[in-house]
């Protein structure tokens, strides 16, 4: 599907489209950054891969930060009616002895937002607000180059041979992004963990209480929730290399789960796997990286964000809220830095326009990256960080997680400040919030 106000034209192997803004990736956050921009009257396309909206993962909790941005993009109210809010969070060893217990409603900064959410419903109502043609499906990245067309674009080259030129490329496009890659960001690295996850169905109704149940085993941890009246989210994360996994039958994906069950004594948890189909099961490694500094996330009007900038592990559950966070803060960077559009004349008046062009939206994504920088490093190293601690297996560390870390991370005054984040209002919009950013 294209849009009307494309002008494809040849260019040798296939077509070429010029465009203002291309999003490499339709996940999440690429999806969400598409809709702010055209709320803020920005066109953009996204190019996705797939030959469909993908949602791998099943579900993806998201707290009262990422509710923020779903206020800002008008569909906050919409996933509130439809997802079960998390009022406890309980911490039990594998014999499911308690080892912690945290009310959210006595937590500091209320109310709060907790939810497990599907993915597949989320991108179809990001997809339902964007018009017709804005997503490009089957739109595999081949290869990305400065234009010599015309100062100030870059080329996104397709496997097709077709070709966008853009002002802006924004790659939302995962861990293994395809524009970090070029850009020269080290891969993220595998943790030594993997995690199957899975969404139960039990279409008469279930009786789980609206807790988060956690579960604290040697060298594993696992997890279960309920997403509304008849679904739950589980997950079991194990420490495993990475290699041998990725063509696993979905089959076998499923008794591996059930056999690594048997080491948490939770009934629940093996009555929501075996409720689990294998089409809703998902399985694949934890992977990270830190970014030491910002100086490789910019190269001149090209930039990543979410996973392909800051991949995290999901020990806090803010991978998902801070790619949301920056389609926001992406958008209002740059709605200043391409409204504001230069005063040329004359005969090289299209050269200097391409060139002040460039030098503005450059530096409105070097201050994307600078803003974001403290927030998303501190979280994906906490992240890493409690991940090892929850999957050691060295009976020491276990010990000392037990009996020091749980209690310390059940805190009510310090549990909920990676959600207090705010976002701003969209430029243009009739009201303006008076909020300010917790960095965390």
């Amino acid at each position: 599907m294209e849009n009307k106000d494309d002008h494809p034209h040849g260019n040798g192997n296939g077509i070429h489209h010029d465009e203002n803004i291309v999003i490499v990736g339709g996940g999440i956050g690429g999806l969400a950054c598409a809709v702010a921009l055209h709320k803020v009257g920005l066109k953009a396309v996204v190019l996705e891969q797939a030959n469909t909206l993908r949602s791998g993962g099943i579900s993806i909790t998201l707290w009262a930060n990422a509710f923020r941005v779903l206020d800002v993009l008008g569909v906050g109210e919409k996933f509130r009616t439809m997802y079960t809010n998390i009022q406890e969070w309980k911490i039990m060893n594998a014999s499911a002895k308690p080892l912690g217990k945290l009310v959210l409603a006595e937590c500091e900064g209320g109310p709060h937002d907790v939810r497990a959410v599907e993915r597949q419903v989320l991108l179809e109502t990001f997809a339902g607000e964007l018009p017709e043609g804005t997503i490009r499906f089957n739109s595999r990245v081949t290869g990305i180059k400065q234009s010599e067309r015309q100062t100030g674009l870059t080329e996104v080259e397709l496997q097709d041979g077709t070709v966008y030129s853009a002002k802006v490329i924004i790659g939302f496009d995962g861990q293994k992004s395809v524009v970090g890659s070029w850009m020269g960001l080290e891969n993220a690295q595998a943790v030594g963990q993997v995690a199957i996850r899975g969404m139960a169905m039990i279409p008469n109704g279930h009786k789980l209480e609206p807790n988060v149940n956690y579960f604290l085993g040697k060298g594993t941890s696992s997890a279960f929730l309920p997403v509304n009246t008849t679904k739950a989210y589980w997950f079991i994360i194990k420490n495993q290399s990475e290699t041998g996994f990725g063509d696993t039958p979905p089959e076998q994906v499923k008794e591996e789960a059930l056999q690594f069950s048997k080491t948490f004594q939770s009934p629940d948890l093996h009555f929501l796997i075996n409720n689990t189909s294998v089409e809703n099961l998902w399985k694949g490694s934890i992977r990270h990286r830190l970014n030491k500094t910002t100086d490789h996330l910019v190269k001149g009007n090209v930039t990543v964000a979410g996973d392909a900038c800051h991949p995290t592990a999901p020990y806090m559950g803010q991978g998902g809220g801070m790619a949301l966070e920056d389609a926001i803060i992406l958008t209002q960077k740059l709605y200043h830095a391409l409204r504001e559009a230069p005063d040329t004349a004359g005969s090289q008046g299209a050269e200097v326009a391409g060139e002040a062009d460039e030098e503005r939206i450059h530096q409105a994504l070097v201050e994307f990256q600078h803003e974001r920088y403290s927030r998303t490093y501190s979280i994906t190293l906490k992240s890493h960080q409690i991940g090892q601690a929850n999957n050691s297996g060295w009976a020491v560390m276990d010990f000392y997680r037990d009996w020091f870390l749980v209690k310390k991370s059940l805190n009510k005054e310090t549990f909920m400040l990676p959600a207090q984040f705010y976002v701003e209002e969209l430029p243009g919009n009739s009201i303006v919030s008076s909020v300010k950013n917790t960095l965390y």
